[in-house]
């Protein structure tokens, strides 16, 4: 099943009812190939690669007070995210973009995305500020006016990136997707670039739909870390004020 559903103008559009869980386990001091070998490729569920790596690249967004930020730290049981995603080896070159809202009830979530066609810019020259100009003008060209009424009363809060590969379980209820070399700018500075931050551990994520929950347990004990919370949104505001 798609959990991703476009986000339209309308209220009734934007109900979230598909949810899935999101494990993660994190990985420290291991590499890539270790995990790859001796955690995925080697479980029972016998999961298999399905898809080519590529790198992903993000801009988070959050309102002046950091209310997504506060209400993940907190461990609010219902929470959201917006954000930003495009794939591409070369971070600020923009397109294609697809606008996300993800939101979180309890250890659920679910996603809805907007895809921004045509849209393409290159961040060293519009900056994040200016990135936002470009998305809200679009959405409201094609009167997408939840997200864009939405969008204005946010800035971009966090810049983010890493590379990831993804894999299937043979039953096809689980997927496995692997992060790593993952790296964090501030986009309140104008020289973006200078602030890069990074992080060497591995973010391994479980995802299913909620019918499969007991079963993630059988699959999971051959994990040799424990369950994890993981923001990669928290984590790299945090690395920006400490």
């Amino acid at each position: 099943m798609n959990m991703a559903k476009a986000v339209s103008n309308t209220e009734e559009d934007l109900s979230y009812h598909s949810l899935r869980f999101e494990r993660k386990f994190i990985f420290e001091g291991m590499l890539l190939e270790d995990i790859l070998a001796n955690v995925v490729l080697c479980n029972p569920f016998c999961f298999k690669e399905i898809f080519h790596r590529r790198t992903v690249n993000n801009i988070y967004f959050d309102d002046q007070n950091m209310s997504f930020y506060r209400q993940n730290v907190a461990g609010d049981a219902n929470r959201e995210k917006y954000r930003l995603r495009w794939y591409g080896d070369n971070f600020t070159q923009v397109s294609n973009p697809t606008f996300e809202i993800k939101k979180k009830y309890g250890e659920t979530g679910d996603k809805y995305s907007y895809k921004l066609k045509g849209a393409s810019f290159d961040l060293k020259e519009t900056k994040a500020l200016g990135a936002q100009d470009i998305i809200e003008a679009q959405l409201l060209a094609e009167e997408n006016l939840t997200l864009y009424n939405n969008l204005r009363q946010l800035e971009p809060a966090l810049y983010n990136t890493y590379e990831r590969r993804y894999f299937l379980s043979h039953c096809e209820r689980f997927r496995i997707t692997l992060d790593y070399n993952m790296g964090f700018y501030n986009t309140k500075a104008d020289a973006f670039l200078n602030t890069n931050v990074k992080a060497d551990d591995i973010v391994l994520e479980l995802k299913y739909e909620r019918a499969h929950d007991d079963e993630s347990r059988d699959l999971t004990q051959y994990f040799p870390v424990r369950l994890s919370k993981n923001s990669k949104y928290v984590r790299g505001i945090d690395l920006f004020n400490r």
